[in-house]
């Protein structure tokens, strides 16, 4: 019972809002005015990020599986840019497609298909689309001319994620080296140190790289490419954020998330998730948001 009272205590404590959602959330992205959740039913639910009520909710078409069984579109990647939102699917036989969405229309297009391993996706400005590939490859897509008008092979591992910090793109895959690339001057940069395994969680913010590795291993380094911190979690490190002054990473099995100053001196520990995470992101320097399968949860880190 003592147990159960303190889990409620820290909720209430240092999470404002928890939303929960009827399948199991996939993708997440948001701006100031809508938090958008794409969910494992092929369905993406967008809401308002003030209010949290339902705006509208997109409905995928179904696709077939190699059984010829209906299922719903997996979502690979989502980001949104003013009113406009990228979807980046599953469909047939391994093949990708790209919707656009229009929050003030409603309306969803098809932009393209595509047999390319397309990953994630990220707004460039209102016309071009980033884009990396399975196999560690940053590609540009132009909305107006609809085809790839750049591409640039980054590593030789399978990818894993990546960050774009106005010109510079992070990116993270199986090495557990960031490959930074600056799309204006287009140089590549390997920056490594202590993480030794597959990137599964990554950012980058104020000339700083996060880099959180399968091995457990947590390390941030400028992006000159010297490490400014490496320290070991004890759990498998899901989701990861920079702030200006701090860090979040989930922390232990319990699914807790510890946030930490610069000098690796724990400010909080944030409890509240049932399930290991998804995600998470600093939505401004004081307020975390982070996704597990079930659930979004808002926190205040205010220290």
């Amino acid at each position: 019972m003592k147990k159960i009272i303190f889990l409620l205590l820290a909720v209430f404590l240092f999470a404002f809002n928890k939303i929960e959602y009827s399948s199991y959330i996939s993708k997440v992205t948001f701006n100031n005015n809508y938090l958008i959740a794409g969910l494992e039913n092929g369905n993406v639910v967008i809401k308002n990020f003030k209010t949290f009520k339902d705006v509208y909710t997109i409905h995928l078409p179904k696709i077939h599986n190699l059984m010829d069984e209906e299922i719903a579109m997996p979502i690979y990647s989502m980001d949104i840019k003013n009113s406009k939102l990228l979807i980046l699917a599953g469909a047939e036989e391994g093949s990708r497609k790209l919707f656009i969405f229009d929050l003030k229309t409603k309306k969803l297009t098809k932009v393209f298909s595509t047999s390319k391993s397309l990953m994630q996706l990220k707004f460039l400005d209102k016309n071009k689309i980033l884009f990396a590939s399975l196999s560690d490859e940053l590609l540009i897509y132009d909305l107006k001319t609809k085809k790839f008008v750049f591409s640039k092979q980054v590593g030789q591992y399978v990818f894993s994620k990546f960050v774009l910090n106005k010109d510079l793109v992070a990116i993270g895959d199986e090495s557990g080296v960031v490959h930074l690339y600056n799309l204006k001057t287009k140089t590549l940069k390997n920056i490594s140190g202590s993480n030794k395994d597959k990137t599964i969680s990554l950012d980058l913010k104020n000339n700083l790289i996060l880099n959180a590795s399968s091995d457990m291993q947590v390390g941030i380094y400028n992006i000159n490419g010297t490490q400014k911190l490496a320290m070991k979690v004890k759990f498998l490190p899901y989701a990861a954020s920079l702030s200006k002054n701090k860090f979040a990473v989930q922390y232990d099995e319990k699914n807790d998330i510890a946030v930490f100053d610069m000098n690796k001196n724990l400010i909080k520990l944030l409890k509240g998730h049932t399930m290991p995470l998804n995600g998470m992101k600093f939505v401004s320097k004081n307020k975390l948001l982070s996704f597990s399968p079930n659930e979004i949860i808002i926190w205040k880190v205010n220290h």
